[in-house]
């Protein structure tokens, strides 16, 4: 009795995961130039409290209401984000671009909202006994690039996911976005403590 054997085409390689390996290492680069701004903020108010002075000046006026809403804002935006990876990962294309959007939405409020809550604060970079205004402005401004990098990068996968490159078969591109909006999210939440409310 004679066999006949087939052979089967071989199983193509796993997909290489330099999307999420190049998303990990801006994450930690992010992370590092934030937590440096943290340690020169945190020092020199430590400085200026220790000699008995004064860190925020008289005539600024910081209110909290504003950092606290932008931090609910991110809060229910990363609920939305991973509801976009929860989406894509079930081929469900529709709900993953309607959180994309979604998101996008909540990041553009929190960028309104610091808009709004610079113009009020009335601190003035290099006026004052301290530099206070000028370091809070470094942060704050380095945080709306950061949110601007990170809506241009969710948006790029969302045209992505549209285009159809992605499904459940490869979700980096969505996974990858949602990482780095979660660092950002982390990020604010220790603005919001450091600078806002321990002010």
């Amino acid at each position: 009795m004679n066999m006949v054997t087939t052979n089967l085409p071989a199983a193509p390689p796993p997909r290489a995961r330099s999307l999420l390996v190049a998303t990990g290492f801006g994450v930690t680069g992010v992370l590092m130039y934030f937590g440096g701004l943290f340690g020169i903020y945190l020092r020199e108010r430590s400085l200026v409290r220790s000699d008995g002075g004064t860190w925020i000046p008289d005539k600024a006026h910081i209110e909290l209401t504003p950092p606290g809403m932008i931090i609910w804002t991110l809060l229910i935006s990363v609920v939305v984000m991973q509801w976009s990876v929860y989406s894509i990962k079930r081929d469900d294309r529709q709900h993953a671009l309607l959180a994309v959007g979604t998101t996008l939405l909540m990041g553009g409020m929190v960028l309104v909202q610091h808009g709004w809550q610079l113009s009020q604060m009335n601190l003035v970079a290099d006026e004052g006994p301290t530099t206070a205004a000028t370091l809070i402005y470094t942060i704050v401004g380095s945080y709306m690039a950061a949110l601007v990098i990170g809506m241009i990068f969710i948006a790029l996968m969302g045209f992505r996911a549209l285009a159809g490159q992605y499904s459940s078969r490869q979700t980096d591109g969505i996974v990858a976005a949602s990482l780095y909006w979660y660092s950002l999210v982390f990020i604010y939440f220790i603005i919001w403590i450091a600078v806002f409310i321990a002010k």
